[in-house]
């Protein structure tokens, strides 16, 4: 009766260590549902929110950012969403929580829109 107490709880804890080890590996990839969109669709969707042509095509600026629902502005890496240094502040988001995404700065507009990177919603503006 032991022995098979002790063979279930042995099997058992073989098997939660590699669930373990499973959802551990899970973290460092990313799912197919949660691909972060490119800078070239967060342009094409303020252009197509703002209803804007070719013509403003001009030195368009984007990056990768971190942005608090407060509109504190980091430094981030797309591949990694790792959250970097403080780079500036905008007008908070208006989901009012916190997001990866894309800054792109339009100069002949003297605009800055934030696209959140999974929606690809425009969630600030400065």
């Amino acid at each position: 009766m032991i022995k098979r107490i002790l063979l279930s709880l042995a099997i058992a804890s073989v098997i939660t260590f590699f669930v373990y080890l499973a959802l551990i590996d899970s973290l460092t990839r990313s799912s197919f549902n949660y691909r972060s969109i490119s800078n070239e669709t967060a342009v094409s969707i303020i252009f197509k929110h703002e209803n804007l042509s070719s013509n403003y095509i001009n030195n368009i600026n984007s990056k990768y950012v971190y942005i608090k629902g407060n509109g504190e502005i980091y430094e981030s890496k797309k591949d990694t969403n790792f959250i970097g240094n403080y780079i500036g502040k905008t007008s908070p988001t208006i989901t009012t929580g916190s997001h990866f995404g894309w800054e792109v700065n339009l100069p002949t507009l003297n605009k800055t829109y934030y696209v959140d990177h999974l929606r690809g919603e425009i969630i600030s503006t400065n």
